[in-house]
């Protein structure tokens, strides 16, 4: 009796449905990276955003209430007068290189001493009592100080940075004074345009002797982006009202 082994036909797969399935394997790999890399730049986008909007705000902030104690004089006491107020002076500028009204220069009595110590001057500004901020570069500088009392410009004194430009691109930054208002008490008049009173002072509104007081507001512009990443970009603006109202007679 003879036995057969009777084997089956195997088959295997023809080179054309290999290459089709490796295409459509490669076309879910794709798929699944495209997916990986959208989530991975969107994550990226949100946490440099996170980033702009914290250190942006943080720096408008900032701003604006060092802003809004210009002027403070712990001098103000009962039967002191206001137009001898030392710290009432507020000004706008540029640093050099830099655009029109990015810097602003103020002062306040930030030790409260009042009229009471003198600094090496001989007048009744401390040196570390001269007050600003200034674009410089990509960045805010804040001022802690200055040299001496005569040169204290927007190029003088000792500033610091207040925004890691490693991080945020600063590339706004101005200061605008044209909202605030000129009073003439002597007069009991407003003058009809806005803005600070040495700008009136030649329009007729005054003459010497007068008293004038200048209610002060300061409209802030900032304006950055992230490095290397300009798309993700914040504008921020705030108002100041300055607390204490500059009291001077016209000259």
């Amino acid at each position: 009796m003879h036995v057969y082994n009777k084997c089956k036909e195997q088959k295997g797969f023809t080179l054309i449905e290999l290459m089709i399935a490796m295409m459509l394997g490669l076309i879910v790999i794709g798929g699944a990276l495209s997916i990986y890399i959208s989530t991975i730049k969107s994550s990226s986008d949100v946490v440099k955003s996170a980033r702009l909007n914290y250190d942006l705000d943080s720096a408008m902030q900032l701003m604006v209430n060092d802003i809004r104690r210009a002027g403070y004089w712990g001098g103000a006491i009962a039967g002191s007068v206001a137009s001898e107020n030392p710290f009432g002076d507020t000004q706008i500028g540029k640093k050099t290189g830099e655009g029109d009204s990015s810097c602003i220069l103020y002062n306040y009595d930030g030790d409260s001493s009042g009229s009471n110590t003198l600094d090496d001057q001989g007048d009744d500004l401390d040196l570390n009592e001269f007050y600003g901020f200034r674009h410089n570069g990509t960045g805010i500088d804040i001022r802690s100080s200055v040299a001496d009392a005569a040169n204290s410009g927007c190029d003088q004194g000792t500033w610091e940075s207040i925004v890691d430009t490693n991080k945020v691109i600063v590339s706004e930054l101005t200061f605008d004074d044209t909202s605030s208002q000129c009073l003439n008490v002597t007069t009991s008049t407003v003058y009809a345009v806005a803005g600070a009173c040495p700008a009136v002072a030649t329009a007729g509104f005054s003459v010497a002797g007068d008293q004038l007081v200048e209610v002060r507001q300061i409209d802030i512009t900032l304006i950055g982006n992230v490095v290397n990443d300009a798309p993700v970009k914040k504008t921020l603006t705030a108002t100041v009202k300055v607390r204490n109202n500059r009291i001077f007679t016209q000259l």
